[in-house]
């Protein structure tokens, strides 16, 4: 049977649903030499042979090795979905309109698994979803904490739970304080720690400056760096461990070097030192849904083992993000951050860097460099990707619960 009628079958059970209305769009997708076309309807996707004579908005290409690999049980890091190949390959699997393909990012997704689905069969079973909590009222407590950063007043919404050794989360870029939501319901970590995590200014249910709508927002190092140290100091966090993903691990290894007197350690999660790939103009552009736009765009970063439940609710978080807000957090980790990178000093506090398996943003190579030059401890996590403490939460625990009891252990010795 040829890719071509595998493909046409594949698409029989594809729909649209939950995506924006599409009027009409039709793409060109080529796997190993084979040719065949998609066609976007409002609330269908079906495909067939190619018309030379109807010109498609866009291509998506890849050639044999690359096939092989998104087909792969698991897959390589950068090739667990279309869009992952994409950033992978930077860009080399696009063709034709961009704006289209940005806008119809999620259905070349859809498209790709299911054509690897019907060719080489369903991946492999998730890791299983994490029970729920057993008490209809959760520990976690929030607030409101008004703090003055370089003369501006912001209003930071925070949670906490647990008592013990103080541990500050800082969450990914166009994300907020809920990706924790695991560490502050396990009970046997909140026995011995404190976690409290905030949500930057534009994020969660932090409030945006008031001219919001007229403002393109762009986070820079020196802020976010003012901010951290701001909100520890307001709520008066003893010697807390500073634990930060992503963008949030990058800030984590400048304050390591920086102001590493204020921590008992630092845990940066997927931390490296800047990556220039990671800002591209999909994510805030007339005529693309930056919020369908950014679960593809993030999507291929999540292990192909984490469990169902938490990896929708990692993208659904994302979905959430204002409009803006991403790129402007990418602003900060893509351009402003490694002008400041290149002269940290090592830090002056006891710091790890963790680094998943499957994260193609802040990769294990960079998360090494970031280790060495700081004078950290690398940790690889196998299995994971570059949401950890979200997308995988038993997998992480057994990689981080270690790092804070040494830790915990340290300061009372």
């Amino acid at each position: 049977m040829t890719t071509i009628s595998r493909a046409s079958e594949a698409m029989t059970e594809l729909t649209t649903s939950g995506l924006p209305p599409t009027v009409g769009c039709r793409f060109t997708v080529e796997v190993a030499e084979e040719a065949f076309t998609v066609l976007v309807e409002e609330d269908r996707i079906s495909a067939g042979p190619v018309d030379p004579a109807a010109a498609p908005h866009f291509t998506y290409s890849l050639d044999a090795e690359a096939w092989d690999r998104f087909c792969a049980e698991p897959p390589p890091r950068g090739y667990t979905s279309a869009q992952s190949v994409v950033a992978t390959l930077d860009g080399a699997p696009i063709g034709g309109d961009l704006v289209a393909w940005a806008a119809h990012a999620a259905v070349v997704d859809r498209t790709l698994e299911a054509l690897r689905t019907e060719v080489r069969g369903p991946r492999a079973e998730r890791n299983q979803d994490p029970a729920p909590h057993p008490d209809a009222l959760s520990p976690i407590s929030g607030g409101y904490l008004t703090v003055q950063v370089n003369g501006v007043s912001r209003r930071l919404y925070f949670e906490s739970a647990g008592t013990g050794q103080p541990v500050l989360c800082l969450h990914t870029a166009g994300a907020d304080s809920r990706q924790f939501r695991y560490l502050m319901e396990d009970a046997e970590l909140t026995s011995r720690f404190h976690f409290v995590a905030f949500d930057l200014p534009w994020h969660g249910r932090s409030d945006p400056p008031e001219d919001w709508a007229t403002t393109r927002y762009a986070l820079d190092t020196t802020t976010y760096a003012d901010l951290v140290l701001a909100f520890s100091h307001a709520l008066k966090l003893e010697q807390p461990v500073l634990m930060g993903c992503s963008m949030g691990g990058a800030i984590a290894l400048y304050l390591a070097s920086r102001h590493g007197d204020e921590f008992r350690g630092v845990l940066a999660l997927e931390g490296g030192l800047g990556n220039p790939g990671r800002f591209v103009p999909w994510t805030n552009y007339a005529g693309v849904d930056h919020s369908q736009f950014l679960t593809s765009w993030v999507g291929g970063l999540i292990a192909p083992a984490a469990p169902s439940r938490p990896r929708e609710l990692t993208l659904w978080g994302y979905a959430q993000s204002g409009p803006g807000v991403y790129q402007g957090d990418t602003a900060f980790y893509s351009r402003d951050f490694p002008k400041h990178s290149a002269g940290l000093e090592p830090a002056t506090c006891p710091l790890w860097v963790f680094s998943g398996e499957y994260d193609y943003s802040a990769t294990t190579d960079m998360s090494r460099e970031a280790a060495t030059r700081l004078g950290g401890e690398l940790v690889e996590m196998r299995g994971s990707g570059h949401f950890p403490m979200s997308e995988d939460p038993e997998t992480f625990r057994s990689f981080v619960a270690p790092v804070l009891d040494s830790l915990l252990e340290g300061s009372r010795s």
